[in-house]
Formats: C-alpha cells, sequence, structure tokens
C-alpha cells in the first residue's frame, strides 16, 4: 500500500480536509505564479534583400528558428519580407537584426557580415 494513503488514515477528518484545502491552494499558487511570468509575444517585420528564392528562404528561416526565443517565422518571397514571432523575454528585435546580418542579410536595406554574405547562394545576391 503506498505510503500516502497511511498518512491520510491516520490523520483525523478534520486534518484531512485541511490538509486538502492547503494542497490545492499551494497548486493554485504555483499555476498562477507560472501565468504571471508568462511573456509576450511580440510581431517584428523585416524587409529582407535575399530572399528572393526558396535556397534564401530555407536558409533565413533555419538561421531564425535556430535563435531562442523566436516562437514563429512567416516568410513571403514575392515582397522580400519576413514575419518574425518571438518572445520579449527571450530576445529584443535589436538582438534579431544583429543575428540576422550576422549570417550576411540585409535587413531594411543595411546590408549584413560581407564574408557571411559571399557564403549565400548566388541566388541569393540581389543586387537593385
Amino acid at each position: 500500500m503506498p505510503a500516502w494513503k497511511n498518512v491520510f488514515r491516520r490523520l483525523k477528518l478534520k486534518n484531512r480536509i485541511c490538509f486538502r484545502r492547503l494542497l490545492i491552494i499551494i497548486l493554485l499558487g504555483g499555476l498562477l505564479l507560472s501565468c504571471a511570468t508568462e511573456s509576450n509575444i511580440l510581431t517584428l517585420e523585416l524587409e529582407i534583400q535575399e530572399l528572393i528564392c526558396l535556397d534564401g528562404q530555407h536558409i533565413f528561416e533555419g538561421r531564425i528558428l535556430s535563435l531562442t526565443g523566436i516562437k514563429a517565422v512567416t516568410v513571403n518571397i514575392q515582397t522580400q519580407k519576413a514575419q518574425i514571432k518571438y518572445r520579449e523575454n527571450h530576445v529584443t528585435a535589436e538582438e534579431i537584426k544583429t543575428y540576422l546580418m550576422d549570417y550576411g542579410f540585409t535587413i531594411d536595406g543595411i546590408k549584413g557580415n560581407i564574408a557571411a554574405r559571399k557564403r549565400l547562394p548566388s541566388c541569393c545576391h540581389h543586387e537593385g
């Protein structure tokens, strides 16, 4: 027989009710505390010059999804825009932009790392 059943047998009825109430209060407190620390999900829209082909899209998605705090990514090759949903307490918009520029992506007209940009597939290089 499990040990916790022996505890309930030894307690009087009044003590059992108090014990159950205390247990419920502790569980509800833990639930409320975990909800209070939940972070907001923010959306960042960026114009990415290298999003002109499927290769660029796959590389971009792979890079951004490896960053901690990223919830979802939506990419539109026709408009060369990306919509990134991220957790505000894990990463900032500036950190996301810097991270992508380190991989050679051009963000809102600002060119990224030149050496990394050269490693992108040739179809991603758009001079315009």
